[in-house]
């Protein structure tokens, strides 16, 4: 490993490191543990599986835009493939990580430019910024806490679609064909996404009544937190906002520090299986998949 990437590792353990010390010595284990073990299994193996469907959308958004790369990766191959990524992700974040696995798979194996891969992968992820922008947009009018122009936030919705718009346009143009549908698939990704986090509130009786959009609104932002390659693949980043968020917006603490937990929970069993295909990556491949050696 380089000098300067091992730096950079060594500044995002410190900071996810620095991040938890913080939140650890802030907050009640005791009690956030109490919640974590006696948590309604039956709620929780729910938020799982809507959790899985997020994942197994989010591969078809993915897929959608290889097809304007034009890449052609089967549909088993690329669920393969992005469950891969997610492994990969989750629990080597200090390496290569999940993209730039894809990005090397697809140019050894379908003889693609790594630019174009690259635009492909990098227009996925901001797929998904936008729409959990578009989220918060759409939650914080409602929200029972006075904030500037909360009333008018709507507005920007169609103007944060259309900077996705442009950023295809400028950057990946032969994507541009992908624009609704992608943002259709990221839409449904981040929904599912949000059921799973209701789930996980009920599972562990966290008091709901008036406050069930503040704790969406506290999952979205963290999930912006946690994609800022400040920290080691989020961890530290997440809790620090549920935290901060959660004595901002006067809903229980010890309740949004589980919800960040548990929904980290499910996101590592569901990439689990990604294991399966690093011992030998070739074995995803279809057999009409010819060897580059």
């Amino acid at each position: 490993m380089k000098p300067s990437k091992s730096l950079k590792l060594v500044l995002k353990i410190v900071i996810s490191a620095a991040a938890l010390y913080y939140v650890i010595t802030s907050i009640d284990l005791i009690e956030i543990w109490g919640m974590i073990i006696s948590a309604n299994p039956i709620f929780l193996i729910v938020g799982l599986l809507f959790y899985t469907a997020s994942q197994v959308a989010a591969s078809f958004r993915l897929k959608k835009l290889f097809e304007f790369v034009p890449i052609p990766v089967s549909t088993f191959v690329n669920i393969k493939l992005y469950w891969l990524g997610l492994f990969y992700n989750l629990f080597l974040p200090g390496g290569v990580g999940g993209d730039g696995y894809k990005i090397w798979f697809i140019r050894k194996w379908y003889k693609t430019e790594i630019k174009r891969v690259f635009g492909a992968i990098i227009s996925d992820r901001i797929s998904g910024l936008t729409v959990i922008v578009v989220m918060l947009f759409l939650i914080v009018p409602f929200l029972d806490y006075a904030l500037p122009f909360k009333r008018w936030v709507w507005i920007a919705i169609p103007f944060v679609a259309m900077a996705y718009f442009l950023f295809l346009h400028l950057f990946n143009r032969s994507l541009r064909p992908a624009f609704f549908p992608v943002l259709l698939y990221a839409l449904v990704v981040q929904g599912l996404q949000m059921i799973c986090a209701y789930f996980i509130l009920l599972s562990i009786g966290a008091p709901l009544d008036g406050y069930v959009l503040a704790y969406l609104f506290l999952f979205f932002v963290s999930a912006i937190a946690g994609s800022l390659p400040i920290t080691l693949g989020g961890i530290g980043a997440r809790e620090f906002v549920f935290m901060w968020g959660a004595q901002y917006l006067g809903i229980d603490v010890s309740s949004a520090i589980a919800l960040s937990l548990l929904f980290y929970a499910s996101s590592a069993l569901t990439a689990l299986p990604g294991v399966m295909f690093t011992i030998k990556p070739s074995a995803m491949l279809n057999h009409d998949v010819e060897s580059p050696d």
